[in-house]
């Protein structure tokens, strides 16, 4: 079946984001960003307890630059899931740290954003099918963008 296109009444421009899903995003970009500050100047990896050597900060290279990608991604009303599952993964990595203050704020944070990605589900399903609708009304090698005034 096709879903529903959305209450847009103008079919040429992309639903209007919420503006939680922009704190959202910002949230994924700056708290990559800050992950690898951290990393740059030999500080702890995500929970704080972890010092960055070896394997650990491979993988916190990874979930730093893939928070950042994701987070911009999060912006154009893509990754819904990939973002839902790494604020996710973040929230819970924090835990063993919860005497840190600013880790108890991190992980609540990245708490919330997750149900804040799953309430605004919809917004990014409605992205989805106006992209869809995008692709079926402009000609052919036709610059999506050259559609949007």
């Amino acid at each position: 079946g096709s879903r529903p296109r959305s209450a847009n009444p103008d079919p040429l421009r992309h639903p209007p984001r919420p503006a939680l899903i922009t704190v959202v995003a910002g949230l994924l970009v700056l708290g990559g960003l800050f992950g690898a500050a951290q990393l740059l100047v030999g500080d702890f990896v995500v929970t704080g307890s972890l010092p960055a050597k070896g394997p650990i900060l491979g993988v916190a290279v990874i979930l730093y630059a893939g928070s950042v990608t994701l987070g911009l991604l999060v912006l154009g009303g893509r990754a819904w899931l990939a973002a839902l599952n790494l604020t996710i993964l973040f929230a819970i990595a924090y835990l063993p740290a919860f005497g840190r203050p600013m880790v108890v704020g991190l992980g609540l944070a990245h708490a919330a954003a997750a149900v804040i990605l799953v309430r605004g589900r919809g917004w990014f399903a409605a992205m989805s099918a106006w992209r869809t609708g995008m692709r079926d009304v402009r000609g052919p090698g036709q610059d999506p963008g050259a559609m949007i005034s």
